[in-house]
């Protein structure tokens, strides 16, 4: 029997899902024109690479944001794959072969019994009975720290049940939480606790103190006139009459978060070393449940976020068409290709009541979400401004007026607005600084179609000039955000509007959805494995001959 077609094999979203590899280069990634599209958001654009060969398959990871693994081992160099393999991209996981790996299995036997100790929950946390150490006592604390871990809360609904866990272990009459705050060289206060009430916020801390905890990592016992520490020399502990006091390290088991501080004025109370090392365990345990919940309070929002984005996507892909118009005796197509999950670029083409069509390319200023608001709102209003306005420069002062009422003053967008005849081929416009419009004459003579006037909503006031073209049999017309020429490949090379338009030239006699492929498929080719740095749009029109 032949060896089977190598494959990738796994579940995504509930459903198996199987993607051969044959002979050849896959490009795996987010982006739509990859081979094998991966639609989860913590996949890169252009992720990977899957290099097939007589059933030896190779990946190699394209500069990723979070990583190619194999095995759990970072790919870092082309890798072959064998049989059974887990591939991670970023959170996606598959399996190389035609089935998952099997899993262990938990087998249980009710015949048989194995020797050992046995401790029940209730032993654990029955209070120590006299003459036991003290450490028995910290230990059942430790044990109830655990909850901390396992009952999902946000921060801040840690901070009363932490300061519990440490008046049950070190009865101190007064504990601190504090936690370092991004921005701030010092921790802050976020928490703490007095013995008979009050407002702890005001009370004051060693720095030196606080400095070597978090800079040494080193939990400290501090007594007074005991020789432990000479921390107890520094004014602030002194003033304030402390006779004992520890101050041990949040570590998380990779960074200090903050520092967990008790203290004690009463003469005849003195934490010992078994304390100490109980209160940094205690300290370990809620660093951990601390960083745990924030790291749910983000993920959390990440999904908000998401959520958000989906949203703003739908919206986006009924607002931009995706069919556009049939124009008799004329050609048209359109691509967006936005940096993040919604962009800034917008096109539009639509037919008038009068029989003429409106052909729209703009870019707003900025990426992602608030740019995507921007264009939302722009393109229907544009809409029903061409129908109620056939005055272009007109139109655009007033598009002009409105958006600048409403919009943030850092935002703005470049517009070409045309309205075609296509009877006659005249095509009035109005370049409100977008990228010069490239039109390749049947021939190949090129004309570039300057700004007419500026940015709208980048100023209060402006004026904006009309002016025409006709496109002759033959002609083509390529609208384009500045995406395309100002795609990178390194720090010195960009594509350049002198590459599209010989590009452009070379490509004229192609349909205009030829010419758009074409066109595209250039740009990626140039720019590689390099990430894209903005939206990228391409609008093209072109008169049958």
């Amino acid at each position: 029997m032949a060896n089977p077609e190598p494959a990738l094999v796994g579940t995504i979203d509930g459903k198996v899902f199987r993607y051969p590899l044959n002979d050849g280069r896959h490009v795996v990634g987010r982006a739509t024109d990859c081979d094998l599209v991966l639609s989860n958001t913590s996949v890169s654009r252009r992720h990977a690479a899957l290099v097939s060969s007589g059933g030896r398959v190779l990946v190699e990871d394209l500069g990723s944001h979070n990583g190619t693994q194999v095995n759990s081992a970072a790919v870092k160099a082309p890798t072959p794959l064998a049989l059974g393999d887990t591939v991670n991209f970023a959170d996606v996981v598959l399996y190389f072969g035609e089935q998952p790996p099997s899993r262990g299995t938990l087998t249980l036997d009710p015949h048989r019994d194995l020797p050992g100790i046995a401790v029940s929950w209730d032993e654990v946390q029955d209070k120590p009975r006299p003459g036991q150490h003290k450490r028995s006592e910290l230990f059942r604390c430790l044990a109830g720290a655990g909850d901390l871990l396992t009952v999902p809360r946000a921060p801040e609904e840690l901070f009363e049940p932490i300061l519990d866990l440490v008046e049950s272990a070190m009865d101190p009459e007064r504990a601190f939480l504090l936690l370092s705050e991004n921005g701030r060289s010092e921790p802050t206060i976020r928490a703490s606790r007095l013995r008979g009430g009050g407002d702890g916020s005001n009370v004051t801390l060693s720095r030196t103190m606080v400095s070597r905890v978090l800079e040494e990592r080193t939990s400290f016992l501090l007594e007074e006139g005991g020789g432990t520490s000479d921390l107890m020399q520094q004014q602030s502990i002194i003033s304030s009459g402390i006779r004992s006091a520890m101050a041990t390290p949040l570590f998380d088991n990779k960074n200090v978060i903050g520092i967990l501080y008790a203290d004690t004025t009463d003469p005849t109370r003195h934490y010992t070393r078994d304390e100490l090392v109980a209160f940094s365990m205690l300290a370990n345990v809620i660093a951990v449940a601390l960083t745990h919940a924030r790291y749910d309070a983000m993920e959390a929002e990440k999904r908000r976020l998401d959520t958000e984005l989906d949203a703003a996507r739908s919206i986006l892909q009924t607002i931009i068409p995706t069919v556009l118009p049939e124009i008799p005796g004329y050609e048209v197509c359109a691509h967006i290709e936005p940096c993040f999950e919604v962009g800034g670029d917008l096109y539009d083409v639509s037919t008038l009541p009068d029989g003429r069509v409106a052909v729209v390319v703009g870019d707003v200023a900025g990426k992602g979400l608030g740019a995507a608001l921007l264009v939302s709102s722009l393109v229907p209003l544009l809409r029903a401004m061409l129908e109620a306005d056939p005055d272009l420069a007109s139109l655009t002062s007033n598009l002009n007026r409105q958006l600048w009422r409403t919009t943030d003053p850092m935002r703005y967008s470049t517009l070409f607005l045309g309205v075609l005849d296509p009877a006659t081929g005249r095509l009035e416009y109005v370049n409100a600084g977008h990228n010069p419009p490239v039109l390749v004459r049947a021939h190949g003579a090129v004309e570039i179609i300057g700004s007419t006037g500026l940015p709208v909503a980048l100023l209060d006031t402006g004026t904006w000039k009309k002016d025409e073209l006709t496109l002759q049999p033959g002609d083509v017309l390529a609208l384009y955000s500045d995406g395309i020429p100002e795609t990178w490949r390194d720090e010195d090379h960009d594509y350049g509007d002198e590459r599209f338009q010989d590009f452009l030239v070379a490509q004229r006699g192609g349909t205009a959805q030829e010419i758009r492929d074409a066109s595209l498929k250039d740009v990626s080719d140039f720019r590689g494995d390099a990430p894209v740095g903005d939206d990228v749009t391409l609008l093209v029109l072109r008169r049958l001959p």
